[in-house]
Parts: C-alpha cells; sequence; structure tokens
C-alpha cells in the first residue's frame, strides 16, 4: 500500500477533477436554462436550483472520489474542480446562455401566438354550443309545458302553487 501518491496518479486526478468542474459548470447551466423555462425568469427559483445543483454535485463528487481519486480526499482536486468551473463560468458561459434565452423566448413568443389563435377558435365553438343549448333549452321548456300531465310539469306546477290539493266536503256542493 503506497501512503504517497504518485506524481502521475496526481496529475490524472488534477486533469480529471478539472474535467470535472467544467462538466459540473455546464449542468449548472443547463439547471439554469432547464429554470428559465419553467419560471420566465433566471433569478425566480434560485434557491431551490442551487440545492438541487450541490445535491447533484456532491453525489458526482462523491463517486469521483472513490472511483478516480482512489477514496482520498486531496485539496487540490477541489481546487481543479474550482478551476473547471471558473473558467467555464468566465469564459464560455455567458456565450451559451444568452442564445439559448433568445431562443427560449423566441419559442414562448411562438406559442404564445398559437395560444392566441386556439383561444379565438375555442371561443367560437363555444358561443355556437352555447347558442345551439339555449335554442334546444327554449323549444324544451315549450314541449313539455304544452302537456300538463307530464311528471316534469307537474312539479313545477306543485312547487309554484298553481295546484291545491282539494279537502274533504270541498267538492262542488250546490245548494238547492
Amino acid at each position: 500500500m503506497q501512503y504517497m501518491p504518485t506524481l502521475a496518479f496526481q496529475a490524472v486526478c488534477f486533469m480529471y477533477s478539472a474535467g470535472l468542474g467544467f462538466a459540473l459548470a455546464i449542468v449548472y447551466d443547463l439547471f439554469r436554462i432547464f429554470f428559465f423555462i419553467l419560471t420566465g425568469s433566471d433569478k425566480k427559483q434560485v434557491i431551490l436550483r442551487d440545492i438541487i445543483f450541490i445535491t447533484v454535485w456532491l453525489w458526482v463528487n462523491f463517486i469521483f472520489l472513490l472511483t478516480i481519486c482512489e477514496g482520498r480526499l486531496l485539496l487540490y482536486v477541489f481546487l481543479a474542480q474550482a478551476g473547471g468551473a471558473f473558467v467555464w463560468f468566465y469564459s464560455l458561459s455567458d456565450i451559451a446562455f444568452l442564445p439559448a434565452k433568445r431562443a427560449i423566448k423566441a419559442v414562448k413568443r411562438h406559442f404564445l401566438r398559437q395560444k392566441d389563435c386556439l383561444c379565438r377558435v375555442k371561443g367560437r365553438i363555444l358561443n355556437i354550443i352555447e347558442k345551439i343549448f339555449k335554442k334546444s333549452h327554449k323549444t324544451v321548456k315549450k314541449y313539455l309545458h304544452i302537456r300538463h300531465n307530464i311528471v316534469y310539469n307537474f312539479f313545477v306546477n306543485l312547487l309554484s302553487g298553481s295546484f291545491t290539493k282539494k279537502k274533504r266536503g270541498d267538492g262542488d256542493v250546490s245548494k238547492d
């Protein structure tokens, strides 16, 4: 068992961790784009995005340290990850994020136009259906009230008070 890692091992860990930091910075920008699509702003839901990213970073870093660095916690590995992320954020991040933001806004505008068109069509269809229901409701009410012996009319008339029950002895008695 070696207590001191060799220079080649250190160089491999350093280079891989710099690449991992660069890749995790790209993943963070993908989270930014995803949350920008959901909320429409880059500044909303920052805490949730950061918590999700830190969870992903911790898990990936744990696996990386176990596999590549043989379970050793090395300071230069974390510094190389920070350096890789620094290179991404201060060189290519704005170049990648701004066109994505413009594309997302263009797609949203397109879908909003489609939504407006669909809402107009839906409104027209609902107006036609409403007219049909109003007309059919009037005709049904008209034909139901023509026949007085239908159960519907009996209850309508009963509730309105037009039918009154006759009591015994209240018949047509004509006095002579």
